[in-house]
């Protein structure tokens, strides 16, 4: 397996945007343009594991700043807490395709992409019946910060964090 750069336009995008879109079962049309307009956000940052040519894994994050429509709703939700939202990073999407999933792939995304930020602390949001994820994120030292998040969805989903 090999990291590269998450690159809008570059030759694994469209490829990514795919296994995204799989994932989740999205309109890829849609995805690529919100990857896009993340991508010009403050410090944005990603990677995509390549493993035969092909994408099996991604992760993507940003500094949350005013005025960015999830730093806006993790604000509001998190008022009690807002220590949280001083200098700090969206982990925005993290996926693996389930035929490369155990292998390490995620943790290692993960690693790469916190290594070297320049903010204090991490966020994310992940679907609260999501416990595979939960339960990666609490072992990679993330807390569960919130619980009771709808982001204009209407799954509940939970807060985590992580000091870096």
């Amino acid at each position: 397996m090999k990291l590269v750069p998450f690159r809008v336009g570059g030759y694994y995008f469209k490829k990514m945007i795919s296994l995204y879109c799989r994932l989740f079962n999205l309109d890829p049309v849609g995805m690529e343009e919100q990857f896009k307009r993340h991508s010009t956000y403050p410090f944005f940052e990603g990677y995509l594991a390549i493993v035969d040519g092909e994408v099996a894994g991604y992760i993507y994050g940003y500094s949350s700043r005013k005025g960015q429509y999830y730093h806006d709703l993790l604000a509001r939700h998190l008022h009690a807490e807002r220590i949280w939202m001083k200098n700090c990073m969206e982990l925005v999407e993290l996926g693996v395709d389930p035929a490369y999933r155990g292998r390490g792939i995620a943790k290692q995304l993960v690693e790469h992409l916190l290594q070297n930020r320049r903010e204090e602390r991490v966020l994310l949001t992940t679907r609260k019946d999501n416990h595979g994820a939960i339960a990666f994120y609490h072992s990679r030292g993330f807390q569960t910060i919130r619980e009771g998040f709808f982001p204009n969805v209407p799954h509940e989903y939970i807060i985590m964090g992580k000091q870096l």
